[in-house]
């Protein structure tokens, strides 16, 4: 690897130490839950949703588009004295999301979000903080098990910017700025792969995640199931558990990235999983 590993906050800020391991500011979390963790945190999730209702910096409501921006801006400011925070992660907004929480902001247009993120990034590029860009979730919530990928109607259904990884990447190309790049989530790559119905046409799509690593800045490393229905959720599996590929795994240990174990369960898991790391 190329830069240390992060995990989360939840590990303690003793484990962490002791385990030689940075952290992520979590998106839920405010500056007084960070300070314990400032000379050890190199990134911070941005916010994306607030009480059900998702933030649409690609909104076609005025108002809403420049709140949920402001929210953006807003969290540049609260982390811009970490010492050593160097990359804000954040999600893609909604294209089309109609649940009942969403109150404002239910479709977005390319445009409007490449503008927002221009906004922030040049914020951030001002105290000298990048931006990386995660992709996104297929959101599979209602579609049953049995339901196969091909007969599903997406048009009909939530979405948002940057699920597939020619869409990723297009966007992070359009919007320009040096200081922006791609987070690659590797349990929201399983998600969008199994859009695809057949085996090896979703293992094809799942494998061009990593067509760009040099657009790849940052990682939220999680394992998921590639080839059976678990994989349409977001399971954020221990590294080694699920099915990704270890083709994967290795690529993006090999990635000049920063990388964080988005998820945590037990110490002994966590220990394992470092184990499984070294030996990929």
């Amino acid at each position: 690897m190329k830069h240390p590993l992060s995990a989360p906050m939840s590990v303690g800020l003793n484990n962490l130490n002791r385990l030689g391991l940075l952290t992520e500011g979590a998106a839920h979390q405010g500056i007084a839950d960070y300070n314990p963790f400032a000379e050890i945190m190199v990134s911070g999730h941005g916010p994306y949703m607030e009480n059900g209702t998702r933030w649409n910096i690609a909104a076609k409501n005025d108002a809403f588009r420049k709140e949920s921006i402001g929210v953006m801006l807003g969290y540049v400011d609260m982390v811009r004295g970490m010492p050593n925070l160097k990359q804000i992660n954040l999600h893609f907004p909604p294209k089309r999301w109609r649940d009942e929480a969403q109150l404002e902001g239910h479709e977005g247009t390319y445009d409007r979000m490449i503008d927002g993120f221009r906004q922030i990034a040049r914020k951030a590029e001002e105290n000298g903080i990048e931006i990386v860009l995660e992709n996104g979730n297929a959101h599979w919530t209602g579609i049953r098990n049995d339901i196969t990928a091909d007969q599903v109607d997406w048009q009909d259904r939530n979405r948002v910017f940057g699920a597939s990884p020619e869409e990723w990447v297009g966007i992070c190309i359009d919007i320009d700025r040096p200081n922006v790049g791609l987070c690659l989530d590797s349990s929201h790559l399983a998600t969008y792969s199994h859009t695809v119905a057949d085996d090896e046409k979703r293992m094809r799509v799942a494998l061009s995640f990593l067509d760009k690593p040099e657009l790849i800045r940052h990682v939220h490393w999680n394992d998921n199931f590639l080839y059976d229905t678990r994989g349409r959720i977001d399971q954020h599996a221990i590294l080694g558990k699920g099915t990704l590929p270890v083709s994967i795994h290795r690529s993006i240990k090999d990635l000049d990235a920063t990388l964080h174990l988005e998820h945590f369960y037990t110490i002994k898991d966590l220990e394992e999983e470092l184990v499984y790391i070294q030996e990929l």
